[in-house]
């Protein structure tokens, strides 16, 4: 049975996680219309207005990411130090430490580059080629780093649920 405060963090984690993963996700579903199937290249003839409400969208989900990502990174600390289970004999819940907190300077940069977009949708009347030119940086910071995080981030339930490095004890 886990202690009050483990269970505490873990509801913590839980609820920021999902909040979390599902703007992170609607900012690459955003970024993804404007683009070419399988390219960098934005698609021709886009309506000016609509691709505005694209980058609104991005800004706002960014901000929403800005909020819950502190509280999923300090709850699965705080679960980590009151939980009974031992990261030595529990594979599963290192690995899914491990994949969580390993991403977090490519997070941080991404997200520096994510406040330029928050910051050209809110403050000023900019062109859309300065979006576009942002939006180019993000998607493609760090040649992918963070779409490989993004992937390593929804591995971690299946950590949780199948537990595949937990030690068997005789």
């Amino acid at each position: 049975m886990e202690k009050p405060a483990a269970k505490f963090f873990l509801i913590i984690f839980m609820l920021s996680a999902v909040v979390w993963l599902y703007a992170s996700s609607m900012k690459h579903y955003e970024s993804g219309i404007m683009l070419k199937f399988g390219t960098v290249e934005f698609k021709e003839q886009m309506d000016p207005a609509g691709e505005r409400a694209a980058y609104r969208s991005i800004a706002q989900n960014s901000l929403v990411t800005f909020i819950s990502y502190p509280f999923v990174l300090l709850a699965g600390l705080g679960f980590i130090m009151t939980t009974r289970r031992s990261l030595k004999r529990e594979g599963w819940l290192m690995m899914s430490a491990i994949l969580l907190y390993v991403f977090v300077p490519v997070e941080l940069y991404c997200y520096w580059l994510d406040w330029k977009i928050v910051g050209l949708n809110y403050w000023g009347n900019w062109p859309l080629e300065e979006f576009r030119k942002v939006l180019l940086m993000r998607l493609t910071a760090l040649a992918g780093l963070p779409f490989i995080a993004q992937m390593c981030y929804y591995t971690i339930p299946i950590f949780i649920i199948f537990k595949p490095l937990q030690k068997i004890e005789t």
